[in-house]
């Protein structure tokens, strides 16, 4: 192995490499910390003597890490996170904080909890910086290096680095267009299984069972449904639903039952928010569907920690008002 130059390294490089690793672009590594592309380049050629290795090398969608490069990012992040968690404060003050926070979600919780969260802070943290992101495979490691402080969404069980609670319960409600041929009628098992349905699953469906998926040390929900309440009615009476289609994301699901003759199963608050710009018609569902909870994850060692805290104290309050 190369000798690596420790003496060339110090905290202002290291962050760099940070932000490379997660932005993928120089120019976005740049914009986080408050440097311009020339001095984010010299940093990385400062890594690169450092480490005896390219790092980073340009690609057809940014900058790739390479193999080195991954293996150093994971531990990287999780220590450079210990050492902000170290040196914070002991009291936190969001009138005054600058802190970035990273939380993991899905497009329903972008569209149903957050726009209450962000008007929430900026009023009470204005200097506090929230980045949205998708739940990935990498969740759990991206939770316990530090790259995601809190993950939102639907879980399933999760090992005991990890802590949750509920913010809010959801339901769902069946959807059509307001003149589709079926809408006059009353809807039962039978009759909306016969119609095409659209069916909301992210990229990850092919590794689920029964709608979840697992990695490290953490189960999400990735099939946006009635937790198998309609498929069980179904299996009892001896039919099968018609998928007509698969999207990623409710949205899109949305937007083509309003245009076609298909059907969805979706959250109950978002279909209502957007069903009079849609032009929908909402229907309950004809069996037994239990509520669902929506949880707020995060790495059990950081339960007191001042800011997340906090954090999740917003949280809770924006989920009590909807």
């Amino acid at each position: 192995m190369p000798e690596i130059h420790f003496s060339n390294l110090d905290l202002n490089l290291l962050r760099v490499f940070g932000a490379l690793a997660e932005e993928g672009s120089v120019t976005r590594a740049g914009a986080r910390l408050g440097l311009t592309q020339s001095a984010v380049s010299h940093a990385l050629g400062r890594l690169r003597y450092a480490l005896q290795d390219d790092l980073f090398v340009r690609g057809p969608d940014g900058m790739r890490p390479t193999a080195r490069a991954q293996e150093i990012a994971p531990r990287l992040s999780e220590g450079l996170h210990r050492l902000e968690l170290a040196l914070a404060p002991a009291v936190f003050d969001p009138a005054t904080t600058q802190r970035r926070f990273t939380i993991a979600a899905s497009g329903y919780v972008c569209t149903v909890l957050m726009p209450e969260v962000v008007a929430d802070l900026r009023q009470s943290a204005p200097g506090v910086e929230l980045r949205l992101q998708t739940q990935g495979l990498s969740l759990g490691e991206d939770l316990q290096t530090g790259r995601v402080d809190i993950a939102l969404g639907g879980f399933g069980r999760s090992d005991d680095r990890f802590a949750r609670e509920p913010l809010l319960y959801e339901t769902t409600v069946w959807v059509m267009r307001a003149d589709h041929p079926a809408a006059a009628d009353r809807q039962s098992v039978e009759s909306l299984a016969a119609i095409p349905h659209v069916v909301v699953a992210t990229a990850e469906e092919g590794r689920a069972v029964d709608g979840r998926v697992s990695e490290g040390g953490v189960e999400r929900w990735v099939v946006l449904d009635d937790r198998g309440a309609f498929d069980e009615a179904l299996a009892a009476s001896g039919r099968r639903r018609t998928t007509g289609l698969t999207v990623q994301d409710i949205h899109s699901a949305l937007a083509i039952v309003s245009r076609s003759d298909m059907v969805a199963l979706l959250p109950r608050r978002m279909a209502s928010a957007f069903a009079g710009l849609y032009g929908l018609k909402l229907f309950e569902p004809p069996y037994l569907a239990e509520a669902f909870a929506l949880e707020a994850l995060w790495r059990r060692d950081l339960s007191d920690s001042p800011a997340l805290d906090w954090l999740r104290e917003r949280l809770r309050s924006a989920a009590s008002r909807l």
